[in-house]
């Protein structure tokens, strides 16, 4: 007796079953895994924004320096957080003194330096205006960010010889804060 060869429907029928859910088994982890990634991409992107904002104050306050006279905080309005600090620096070889202050405005961290007079610092004041586009006579800008979306900054408290500060993200997804400090090694 000749045996047939090839497939019978019932044999391709359950090769197309298996086929199918197998198929349909890697398509869900397919989209689990893009769904996953999704989330995991949108997280990398929301603190590489924060902790920019985080390394560029870091940098440039432990950089204040040689030797950090006055340091204070500073506010846009009576009301509103300091949004920033003004200091003084002594610079080796050369004569007087430089303030400096380092801000936030307009969701750009910023520099401005100038010649120390007495009025840059006034006894017990608090409020001290935050100077950006209306600079006067020998003050120039010597630093500047573009533009950080969603990103607030405010400075908590200036003591024992360091910065400590709040960084605000506001995402979609809700709001996240990240508190750190700098510490000033030159401060007098």
């Amino acid at each position: 007796m000749k045996r047939k060869t090839g497939t019978s429907l019932l044999e391709l029928t359950i090769v197309m079953i298996v086929f199918t859910v197998v198929l349909s088994a890697v398509l869900l982890l397919y989209v689990d895994l893009s769904k996953r990634s999704q989330v995991a991409l949108s997280n990398v992107e929301k603190y590489s924004e924060l902790f920019k904002v985080d390394s560029i104050i870091q940098t440039e306050l432990s950089k204040a320096g040689p030797n950090i006279g006055k340091i204070t905080l500073i506010k846009e309005s009576e009301s509103s957080p300091a949004r920033g600090l003004r200091y003084t620096v002594s610079i080796p070889f050369v004569t007087g003194k430089v303030t400096k202050q380092f801000y936030f405005k307009d969701g750009k961290l910023k520099i401005w330096e100038k010649v120390t007079q007495q009025v840059d610092f006034t006894d017990g004041d608090d409020s001290l205006e935050v100077i950006d586009s209306t600079l006067e006579s020998g003050e120039r800008v010597i630093f500047s960010t573009t533009p950080f979306d969603n990103v607030d900054v405010e400075f908590e408290s200036v003591g024992g010889g360091s910065v400590f500060y709040k960084i605000t993200l506001t995402t979609p997804g809700g709001v996240e804060i990240h508190r750190s400090s700098v510490k000033l090694i030159n401060v007098k």
